[in-house]
């Protein structure tokens, strides 16, 4: 009997035994099937797919190119040692519709998704009307699925980069960024205002200007101008014409107040136009009313070396040139304080 009760309390200790040295075994186990799944997704270009583990059961999680790609991760992940079952929550991931407007010294540059065929020869063919001294560049593809509104906003983004200095427009998905230098506060603040005014149309937008590095002289200067011009630095002409309005005449009058200020700050005085005409016309008729402000404004006694015209035609639009009020607007003479 004895000898019974041994051989039963013998089978019990070994049982005892083999579960507290059998259960340590098993996070260790998944710890190790985990680790070298994980090293043979990645191995396989997979950067975008995660992998979890349940005992010796693995689940796959994440993006990846194409279908056909959805097979490939998961034999890879098949072929790992001690995997028992995979299961895959793998999914194809989404391009995002994207598209990018560019402006530096010399060409713009228009690439990526438009909504149709129209599109891809509209925007080129207006970017070219608007910016006659640049070189375009478009690199455009055709493709479905743009969000609402999208040809809408991104013609007004065209407007827009005609008032960087340099830099990009971004949309993506339902996001627009406008990164890139601007003359002034004044422009910026034009912009925001404008894209703003779309605000219907359920986008994001977000600003990354940056501005001019000027001395405190030329800085306390132009934000003056800023402050007491209200007309927006716009002195407007009629059609086709040189001839300065009264309304403009009073707003010279602040400016040459101001500029008394800031004795020894230059100022750079560009002449616009609205896109009726020829290009090479409108560059001329920008620099007469350039050099009809200047003309007015030593009258009234700012010194002519500090004042220089420069004629930019219809490049760099504010508003909209297929109504009169727009092009009434785009009539305009912007000043820009400059170090010499």
């Amino acid at each position: 009997m004895s000898r019974l009760i041994a051989i039963v309390v013998g089978i019990l200790l070994l049982w005892t035994l083999f579960q507290f040295g059998a259960r340590p075994k098993a996070p260790e186990i998944q710890l190790d099937i985990q680790t070298r799944t994980s090293a043979a997704v990645a191995d396989a270009g997979f950067d975008a797919v995660s992998v979890t583990t349940d005992g010796r059961d693995v689940l796959l999680t994440g993006e990846v190119s194409d279908e056909q790609a959805i097979g490939q991760v998961e034999t890879v992940a098949t072929d790992v040692r001690g995997v028992r079952v995979v299961a895959s929550e793998v999914t194809v991931a989404v391009e995002p519709y994207s598209t990018m407007f560019c402006k530096n010294e010399t060409s713009i540059t228009l690439s990526g998704n438009v909504p149709a065929d129209n599109a891809k020869s509209e925007f080129p063919e207006r970017a070219r009307d608007m910016f006659r001294h640049w070189e375009v560049e478009e690199n455009l593809e055709v493709r479905d699925g743009s969000p609402t509104g999208f040809r809408r906003f991104m013609d007004q983004a065209l407007i827009e980069l005609g008032q960087l200095d340099e830099g990009c427009i971004t949309f993506t998905d339902d996001t627009l960024l406008i990164k890139g230098s601007v003359r002034s506060e004044r422009a910026a603040a034009g912009i925001k205002e404008r894209m703003d005014a779309h605000s219907d149309l359920g986008f994001t937008v977000r600003y990354e200007l940056t501005l001019p590095v000027l001395s405190d002289e030329a800085l306390a200067c132009q934000e003056e101008a800023n402050k007491r011009v209200a007309t927006g630095e716009t002195v407007l002409f009629s059609f086709d014409s040189s001839e300065i309005h009264e309304i403009g005449r009073q707003l010279l009058d602040e400016v040459a107040e101001i500029s008394k200020l800031c004795p020894d700050v230059a100022v750079l005085v560009t002449g616009h136009t609205d896109s009726v005409g020829d290009k090479d016309y409108n560059i001329a008729l920008g620099e007469r009313r350039a050099e009809a402000v200047v003309a007015y404004l030593i009258q009234k006694d700012v010194a002519e070396e500090r004042l220089t015209p420069v004629g930019l035609g219809f490049s760099q639009p504010v508003a909209d040139n297929s109504t009169e009020e727009g092009r009434a607007k785009n009539r305009r003479i912007e000043f820009r304080a400059r170090e010499d």
